[in-house]
């Protein structure tokens, strides 16, 4: 992930229903009433670009490489809560070899926090998802 701002890593257990392309279109459909400053949300190769007006953008990247994996073993072995302060199931954590990584553009003035959390929301909604804020 290029910069730190609003960043997440939603680790997709192995019978989650969580995809991209179910993603985007959730998102499509949460912004679809937005009338000011909407963005488009631009689907290209393993990640999901929300552009709004001012050129402002936040990143959804799917990642099922190696590390991945890696990645969720340290974790579970390191944290006790996700990104809500709640404990979760180490042990499905361990095996997740699937995950969204959540990053946007520095917002110094945090005028895009709100869509960061409207993005987690919307991968909360799919199954078995456990998602740790990594700022």
């Amino acid at each position: 992930m290029a910069n730190t701002y609003y960043s997440y890593l939603a680790f997709i257990a192995p019978n989650s229903d969580a995809n991209l392309i179910a993603l985007k279109n959730n998102l499509d459909a949460f912004y679809e009433p937005v009338t000011e400053n909407k963005p488009a949300i631009v689907l290209e190769s393993n990640q999901i670009n929300l552009v709004f007006e001012d050129d402002y953008r936040l990143y959804i990247a799917f990642s099922e490489e190696a590390y991945v994996n890696e990645e969720a073993l340290e974790i579970a072995a390191e944290h006790k809560f996700d990104w809500n302060e709640n404990s979760f199931d180490k042990a499905k954590l361990e095996t997740c070899s699937k995950r969204f990584e959540v990053w946007g553009d520095d917002d110094f003035d945090m005028e895009y926090f709100n869509d960061s959390l409207y993005i987690i929301e919307e991968i909360e909604r799919f199954s078995d998802v456990i998602i740790f804020n990594m700022q």
